[in-house]
């Protein structure tokens, strides 16, 4: 995922915002064109993304070790 560091307009006339992701929602990413964005331009002297990695949602998992199920209840007796 790239990050917008240096507001532009891009080959297609989408204005991209700092802060903001890039590709825009619904735009398909070219890698050689996010790529050379992130190099400090020769016109401008500035970068206009930088390189963000993704970071996978890594959510508890919950399970039921210490409980018992209904079968596991009646072999106790």
């Amino acid at each position: 995922m790239y990050k917008v560091i240096n507001k532009f307009m891009d080959k297609d006339g989408h204005v991209y915002e700092v802060g903001k992701p890039y590709p825009a929602e619904g735009k398909k990413l070219t890698k050689t064109r996010a790529e050379f964005l992130t190099k400090v331009h020769p016109e401008y002297d500035v970068a206009f993304l930088e390189f963000i990695e993704e970071k996978e949602d890594k959510k508890e998992v919950k399970t039921s070790k210490n409980k018992k199920t209904a079968d596991e209840k009646g072999s106790d007796k």
